[in-house]
């Protein structure tokens, strides 16, 4: 059986973790260009994936803030699709999965 608590500890851990990613992200997104232009043509595709990294970051956020939301709500570890558990070996590998195997 899955420890919730451990869980969420670990689910909040993970999220302080994330939000701070993410706000050093978005302060060297917000820094000004280069007035050099190769040098900003190198910014630019540094921004690009600093952007895709942050969007990742966000959407786990919000993953593990639903999973947050669940096991509060005493609805965590089940398949939000067929309303069967969600395997304890699934939960252990993605914390924050909504879907049991079959239904993912």
């Amino acid at each position: 059986m899955i420890d919730l608590e451990k869980t969420k500890t670990e689910l909040e851990a993970k999220l302080r973790e994330l939000i701070a990613r993410a706000e050093v992200i978005d302060d060297d997104l917000r820094q000004p260009g280069d007035d050099d232009w190769a040098e900003n043509a190198v910014e630019s595709a540094e921004d690009d994936v600093l952007e895709e990294i942050g969007d990742i970051a966000l959407e786990e956020i919000q993953q593990i803030r639903l999973a947050l939301d669940r096991i509060a709500s005493g609805a965590y570890g089940m398949c939000t699709k067929c309303a069967k558990p969600i395997p304890e070996e699934r939960l252990k590998v993605r914390p924050y999965a909504t879907k049991c195997v079959k239904c993912s």
